[in-house]
């Protein structure tokens, strides 16, 4: 921060019974300065709104989404979906701006979750093998968190119906043995977890087959309602398009597995 000097005023020291000709003569007034130019604005920041509805984009195509399913974390392990550099950069500094115009604390989250793009292109540019500082529990909770603050602002995707032969408990018993059924959110993948959380009533979904989740509402106890659309629906990508084929990507996410409390 530049610090403001304070300069004291020089005074005419007035000697008693000098007439006003003896006095010295006052020094010429400075020329006034130029007019400074006018200060520049900053850049406008986003809402979070705004912030939000960039990062999910449309049909689960947004910068978040790509950053989620550019990471794969599995039993305290990691890695990165092959990519090109080219398409990773693009990706990475699309979450740095993104950073920079959002509400301070969106942009801290998006600064952690950068450092997944960052250890992804680090490895599309190594042509041999690779060893990236990447801390998988911080790099989560800033996506959980990210999921959660905007996944309310998504544009609703169009909802379709289950596959024909998953059109009632019973068919979906066959199909998957115990489903459906209801469970704690806190039970499953915290993607899906996450997506759904601005959503739930009261902390539990119904698991619709294995990682795959709607938010239950007590009000409605018949599992088999469910199924007649796809648009609160989130978990596995394959699973979401085997219950609801030719639904949105809105909400689906890779390498979801079934929750602690599933068959």
């Amino acid at each position: 921060m530049t610090k403001a000097i304070s300069i004291p005023a020089l005074s005419l020291l007035l000697l008693t019974g000098c007439a006003a000709a003896d006095a010295a003569p006052e020094a010429a007034a400075p020329p006034p300065s130029a007019t400074p130019s006018a200060p520049v604005s900053p850049a406008a920041q986003d809402t979070e709104e705004q912030a939000c509805t960039k990062l999910m984009g449309t049909d689960g195509s947004g910068p978040l989404y790509e950053s989620i399913r550019l990471v794969r974390i599995s039993d305290g392990t990691f890695g990165f979906q092959p990519s090109t550099p080219e398409k990773t950069e693009r990706l990475h500094q699309t979450v740095l701006a993104a950073a920079d115009a959002a509400p301070e604390d969106l942009g801290a989250l998006l600064t952690d979750l950068s450092s997944g793009t960052a250890g992804a292109l680090q490895v599309a540019e190594s042509s041999e093998g690779w060893s990236v500082y990447f801390s998988p529990e911080g790099w989560s909770a800033a996506a959980g968190q990210l999921l959660s603050r905007c996944a309310p602002y998504e544009p609703a995707a169009a909802s379709v119906p289950a596959a024909a032969d998953l059109g009632s408990p019973d068919a979906v018993g066959a199909r998957f043995p115990g489903y459906p059924l209801v469970v704690d959110a806190s039970s499953i993948d915290y993607r899906a977890g996450a997506w759904l959380a601005g959503k739930l009533a009261d902390g539990r979904v119904v698991a619709l087959a294995p990682s795959l989740y709607a938010p239950y509402d007590p009000a409605v106890p018949d599992l088999g309602s469910y199924y007649a659309g796809s648009g609160e629906v989130s978990g596995d990508s394959a699973v979401k398009q085997t219950v609801f084929p030719g639904s949105s990507a809105a909400g689906a996410f890779t390498g979801v597995t079934a929750g602690t409390q599933e068959p």
